[in-house]
């Protein structure tokens, strides 16, 4: 219950990170995306179904300030959830492991899931330069920053799981 009730404040502090400060280092047109890497480490460190509560709050923080529509945000932060919960049970013994696979796969789909939202808005992007300027910048940039955000994400469920020890 407590891990709920600090999923809003944690992602209105990233949601906001992401846009002020992680949005403008950009290589090419990527940027990193630190809320799909803390719902990748939460659960990766958090065993109980917490985890898509973490992806709705953040897909409806982001769906805020994103020109992206609502329901493409926010599956995209489920499906990445739903992913990372899928290759937790099946690699639960190597975290790094699944941290890894999780974050490269659940960016994978969140592009394609974007990809898929611009073609029905309208907007058409070629694949092959969709790929070489936005996926794999972004790609190379969520691995730079995911271990920093594991490392914080574990943490901060490790002091989750003190405190409600004592409730």
């Amino acid at each position: 219950m407590l891990s709920n009730l600090v999923s809003l404040p944690i992602m209105l502090i990233l949601s906001v990170l992401q846009t002020v400060a992680v949005s403008r280092v950009n290589l090419m047109s990527g940027s990193a995306d630190i809320i799909l890497l803390a719902i990748v480490s939460w659960g990766v460190t958090e065993e109980n179904r917490s985890i898509f509560i973490w992806a709705l709050v953040g897909g409806i923080f982001i769906s805020f300030i994103s020109a992206m529509p609502v329901a493409a945000v926010i599956s995209a932060y489920l499906i990445v959830a739903g992913i990372t919960r899928v290759i937790n049970k099946s690699l639960w013994q190597s975290p790094i492991l699944v941290i890894l696979l999780s974050s490269f796969i659940g960016t994978v789909s969140k592009f394609i899931i974007d990809i898929i939202a611009l073609e029905f808005m309208g907007i058409k992007l070629t694949l092959p330069t969709s790929i070489k300027v936005m996926l794999v910048p972004n790609l190379i940039l969520n691995l730079f920053l995911l271990f920093p955000i594991y490392l914080i994400m574990s943490d901060l469920a490790k002091w989750i799981a003190q405190k409600e020890e004592y409730e």
